[in-house]
């Protein structure tokens, strides 16, 4: 058993625990990059 430390979900395996975190740190980068663009344009 392996748990999403982000969500807490659940899996059988390690490889469905990546293949799942991946989805959460490729939001957390894209929520960066938006952070970023907004600063740029206040500026």
């Amino acid at each position: 058993m392996h748990q999403c430390y982000y969500c807490e979900q659940i899996f059988d395996s390690k490889e469905a625990l990546y293949d799942h975190v991946e989805i959460h740190s490729d939001i957390e980068r894209n929520q960066e990059i938006m952070d970023r663009k907004k600063k740029e344009k206040k500026d």
